[in-house]
């Protein structure tokens, strides 16, 4: 299956030159329908689109677009979901003190758990999303991973950093 999303002159030919190849023999169906281009849709493609990245680049320990994505939840949606709100810092702090007592290696569990089930970036605004993703982003090439260039997401504007452009 293959989908394309026409958000440029080139995409709307290639999609067109595509169904010129097709035979017309019944073995291929085309679909269209319409597509959410919010930003926080756009947000939501280049994170799912970095996880996969991150989890074939073979660094850090998750191997998985899920692993990768809760794992940055905790580093980079956790500390500005404290910052930025009350509620959920009252939630965690109370699972804090709840979970204090129980060994290290259970205890590594429940913030699993907790960050799987209670840390959600669906939840976050465009700014705090842009903000996670620009800390995924600095996170992630300072470790060597290759992300794929948010301006072809349509993204540069929403992003603070940006990798230096390396001089030969």
């Amino acid at each position: 299956m293959k989908t394309i999303i026409i958000d440029s002159e080139r995409q709307k030919t290639f999609a067109l030159n595509l169904i010129q190849e097709m035979p017309v023999d019944g073995t291929f169906t085309v679909e269209t329908k319409k597509t959410d281009v919010s930003a926080t849709a756009k947000q939501r493609r280049l994170s799912w689109l970095w996880a996969g990245e991150v989890a074939a680049s073979g660094l850090g320990r998750d191997d998985t677009k899920e692993g990768v994505h809760t794992t940055a939840k905790w580093l980079f949606a956790r500390p500005i979901l404290l910052r930025d709100n009350e509620v959920f810092g009252a939630i965690f702090e109370g699972f804090s003190h709840m979970i204090q007592d129980i060994s290290d290696q259970d205890r590594g569990e429940y913030w699993r758990k907790f960050t799987e089930y209670y840390i959600s970036t669906e939840q976050m605004t465009r700014r705090q999303r842009a903000e996670y993703l620009t800390e995924f982003q600095r996170f992630w090439v300072g470790k060597g991973v290759n992300l794929s260039d948010p301006a072809l997401q349509g993204l540069d504007e929403k992003l603070d950093w940006k990798p230096k452009k390396e001089t030969v």
